[in-house]
């Protein structure tokens, strides 16, 4: 991909993924600073809330309609807050510093030079936004955006039509995959080129989302600065959680995280109609995203309720009020997103047993050295110094212990695989991995804090004074050489892990992929295994796989049904028993695939697609060194 290409991608990425948030911001009485950092989360809301409604009005989604239903909020919210308009109260709360337009300028390029370096590692690492990302999730997530794209189907229970056909229940947020199919449609980009943008840009988006919570409470330049520079160093935050999994919408969700609760924030401390309906919109959109990055966002609010109060000593009436009003309108915005909830609720957890120590688990936490076993020395000094100088943000006090205790969580997940712990951490599917991600955020605060700090000492050099801001460009930039470049090298190394040419996907596999597109008949299926790199060939090249997704069984058994689970254990005795070819006549298969890898080496070939060479109801029709072709003869 080139790299005009690849720029036309992201800025159409970008403009999908902020332009409708930042018109209903608008319309909202929103401004300045507030409306970009709260564009991202609010256009999920968009999607969290016509995307289950659509279908349902026999309207498929497509670019078109996500304007369509833009124009109806935008309408709404305007009208609102005109109607409402006598009852918004001014600003009750002190307002931050006065900023002079210098720091305005510097804030924009701290943050052009954090998403610059998140865009330029996933760009090095994807073999420019071209290589398919690996391993368990990511044919999941990709097979998602096309079939949304191709079907105009935005439904979370629709996934099931590629993943669990037969599942009398089933619902997957899938705000993120909707967005990435929206951007797909505009331009028909190859799916892996959307994925990898999109996430490449999630650096960028977790920044600006940071910026947005510090500014909000602190309203310090150089803090505020300082955070939106740090958010595209730490190893744990996004890097580990876009190779592991890999778990591309709680990135998603986790990188805009802090954004919606400073929206929440401005909420509560200056009530109005615009700042309740965009905190909702928000806040259903990040469900819309991943419901257990919401569940977080909850216990961070609950957080900072309580230290409003207890500094306050009373509970204001007015808090009560808006809280109310704020739930039910959320309630009512979201309950699509909040009835798929309820269903979803006591899904099975993974289970993850202990693999570390207490210590070891938090020396990996503290030094971002898990994933790599090299701690980011720089970053963890700049946190420790930051960490003595806490009274400094005494209002973020709140969003540092919410990020402590998931900290606390992820310790436990690693070190104690007791039941108390598994209940605990059941949001999170008792996953460390995603409990590291969310302690991380606090972590970037404090190193941001113990920048400032440095700075700060500096320019109280008497002659240095008059030039804060140049002393902290100084420091910032001996930082860059320290870390060589906020440590871009090493996180590219880390995202690289994701894209090697196979073994679940290799360029094999994309040839014999689309030499099957031009054999199967519209409207077939084909028989696969679903621990190879099968389930990619919806994605790639809109055929439909007997199984678009890989199975952890015993529970998934129900969702697929018992003739494809008897095809995967039997389909090479298709000579022999008639229910096996009932079966592939039921399912309208035609073409049988294998791919050479598979997702993990615990997995091998299944039982029935051993030996097909020796199956007479079969034709090889095509071969490479990673892939094979079967037609099933009549």
């Amino acid at each position: 991909m080139s790299v005009l290409s690849a720029a036309v991608l992201c800025i159409t990425y970008l403009a999908v993924l902020v332009g409708p948030g930042a018109a209903i911001m608008l319309a909202a009485g929103q401004r300045s600073w507030v409306t970009v950092f709260g564009a991202t989360p609010v256009t999920y809301g968009v999607i969290g809330i016509f995307g289950p409604l659509l279908p349902l009005l026999g309207m498929r989604w497509s670019p078109l309609t996500m304007a369509a239903a833009l124009l109806v909020l935008v309408a709404l919210v305007y009208a609102a807050r005109r109607v409402w308009r006598s009852r918004d109260a001014e600003p009750t709360e002190p307002t931050v510093p006065f900023w002079y337009r210098s720091r305005h300028y510097v804030l924009v390029g701290a943050l052009l030079l954090t998403a610059v370096i998140g865009l330029v590692a996933m760009y090095n690492a994807s073999a420019a936004f071209t290589a398919i990302p690996q391993w368990w999730d990511a044919g999941y997530h990709a097979n998602a955006v096309r079939f949304i794209a191709d079907t105009g189907n935005s439904a979370p229970g629709a996934l099931r039509q590629f993943a669990a056909p037969m599942a009398t229940s089933y619902f997957y947020p899938n705000g993120y995959h909707v967005l990435d199919a929206t951007v797909y449609s505009l331009g028909h980009w190859p799916v892996p080129q959307v994925l990898d943008v999109g996430n490449g840009c999630q650096v960028g988006v977790f920044g600006l989302s940071m910026v947005g919570l510090v500014k909000q409470i602190s309203g310090r330049p150089v803090l505020t600065i300082a955070t939106g520079v740090l958010a595209c160093a730490f190893t744990d935050f996004p890097y580990d959680v876009l190779v592991w999994g890999p778990l591309f919408p709680f990135a998603a969700a986790v990188a805009m995280l802090p954004a919606v609760l400073a929206l929440c924030v401005r909420m509560i401390t200056n009530p109005t109609v615009g700042g309740i309906a965009v905190a909702a919109l928000a806040v259903v959109g990040l469900t819309a995203v991943h419901p257990s990055v919401m569940i977080a966002a909850a216990i961070m609010v609950g957080l900072y309720l309580a230290q409003r109060w207890i500094t306050a000593r009373r509970v204001p009436v007015t808090d009560l009020w808006t809280l109310g009003v704020f739930a039910v309108v959320t309630g009512v915005l979201g309950v699509f997103q909040l009835l798929g909830m309820v269903t979803t609720a006591g899904t099975t957890v993974d289970e993850f047993p202990p693999s570390e120590s207490a210590s070891e688990a938090v020396g990996q936490l503290i030094t971002n050295s898990r994933s790599l076993g090299l701690p980011q020395w720089w970053l963890f000094a700049l946190g420790v110094v930051g960490l003595f100088a806490i009274r400094q943000i005494a209002g973020l006090v709140w969003f540092l212990v919410g990020a402590g205790l998931f900290g606390v969580l992820f310790v436990f997940a690693v070190a104690d695989g007791s039941r108390i712990v598994a209940s605990l951490t059941a949001p999170w599917w008792g996953d460390s991995w995603r409990l590291a991600a969310i302690a991380t955020i606090g972590l970037v605060l404090l190193a941001a804090l113990g920048l400032t700090v440095i700075g700060d000492a500096l320019a109280a050099v008497p002659w240095l004074r008059p030039a804060r801001l140049a002393v902290f460009g100084v420091v910032l930039a001996v930082l860059l050489a320290l870390t060589r470049g906020l440590y871009v090298s090493r996180n590219t190394q880390r995202l690289a892990e994701l894209y090697p040419d196979g073994p679940v996907v290799s360029h094999q596999d994309v040839t014999a992929m689309r030499v099957l597109a031009g054999m199967a008949p519209p409207g077939t299926a084909v028989f696969n295994d679903p621990y190879d790199g099968s389930p990619w060939m919806l994605a790639l090249d809109g055929l439909h796989p007997v199984f678009g997704e890989p199975l952890i069984m015993p529970q998934d058994a129900a969702g697929e049904g018992p003739q494809r689970l008897m095809l995967l254990a039997h389909l090479n005795q298709m000579d022999t028993d008639p229910a096996v070819r009932k079966a592939l006549r039921d399912l309208r298969v035609q073409y049988v695939y294998l791919g050479g890898g598979f997702i993990t080496s615990s997995f091998g070939r299944a039982s029935g697609l051993r030996d097909l060479d020796t199956v007479h109801g079969l034709s090889l029709v095509y071969a490479n060194v990673q892939a094979r072709i079967y037609r099933v003869l009549d």
